[in-house]
């Protein structure tokens, strides 16, 4: 059975009840169709919308005891006009700096502040507490050495896409993650996803090398429909959609791997695979399971 989803002058159809994995695949509408990266409208009251017709914001952060007070002006700003208001602050937050650089702990020293002791206005106040409550947000201005400085604002001010605050809704599950969050799941499919024919054990089966093709990334992304010998498209006879060779999670996390700026490319270059000469390749199209973890923990002491 096939339902639907109403919201105020605006349907659009379910998925189906039976949505999941079926046989060897999985039923459901595509991932293409929905919103990647972007938040999903929110059921409103047919009451809660001003004159001209926009949609007030419900501020859940602070309904739930979260950082953001009411009133916050920047809870409904996408992440690239919050790095582009922090870059235009930058000249006015010197008495917060640390030996001369910006932070994480400097944000946070002006999250606390009280406006009306401050040496920042509130609406930088207001900015700040913000920023903190996006950790994906946090991630992409934050520099090598843990630093917040001009040219990250301004890589993030070109990158970032969409509103990341937790309490947006969203269809992407790793929307509002970082990149390390994102890694972190991918590396507990990387069983999943890897060549098996690549399988490598060595030192007497102590060391277990996996290996997961670059391109299989990609094709995961496009959300590829099983097809039988001849080619063609499997069909689930209960509800007649194409049948998925993956889920939807999986889909989701192969797009943010693929889709964010840099990402896939660093999990194939020195960040992951060292320096050894005598170690991994770069840039030979395998992902290894060894150099995940390096990758995670070279990126702990980017980020400082």
């Amino acid at each position: 059975m096939i339902g639907s989803v109403n919201n105020p002058g605006f349907t659009q159809m379910a998925a189906p009840a039976t949505s999941g994995s079926a046989g060897s695949g999985h039923s459901r509408f595509e991932v293409d169709a929905r919103a990647l990266g972007k938040p999903l409208p929110a059921a409103q009251p047919i009451n809660s919308r001003f004159a001209n017709g926009a949609d007030r914001h419900f501020d859940g952060q602070n309904l739930y005891g979260g950082m953001t007070k009411v009133g916050n002006p920047f809870v409904s700003s996408d992440d690239h006009l919050l790095a582009t208001d922090l870059k235009n602050n930058l000249p006015l937050l010197d008495a917060f700096k640390k030996e001369g650089r910006l932070t994480q702990s400097s944000l946070q020293e002006i999250a606390k502040e009280e406006p009306s002791s401050s040496k920042v206005s509130e609406r930088t106040i207001m900015l700040a507490r913000e920023i903190l409550n996006r950790p994906r947000l946090n991630d992409a201005i934050t520099a090598k050495g843990g630093e917040i400085t001009h040219e990250s604002l301004t890589s993030a001010s070109d990158s970032q896409i969409g509103n990341t605050n937790p309490n947006t809704q969203s269809a992407d599950p790793f929307h509002g993650k970082t990149n390390a969050q994102v890694v972190q799941a991918f590396k507990g499919k990387f069983n999943d996803w890897r060549d098996k024919s690549q399988d490598n054990d060595i030192l007497f089966g102590l060391e277990k090398h996996r290996y997961v093709r670059r391109e299989t990334i990609i094709e995961i992304s496009k959300d590829p429909n099983v097809t039988d010998a001849k080619g063609e498209v499997v069909r689930d006879p209960r509800t007649g959609f194409p049948l998925k060779k993956y889920s939807e999670d999986e889909v989701y996390l192969a797009k943010n791997l693929v889709g964010r700026p840099g990402l896939l490319d660093s999990l194939d270059s020195y960040k992951a695979n060292g320096y050894n000469i005598f170690g991994s390749r770069n840039d030979d199209g395998w992902l290894k399971n060894y150099s995940i973890d390096r990758w995670l923990e070279n990126d702990k002491k980017e980020r400082g």
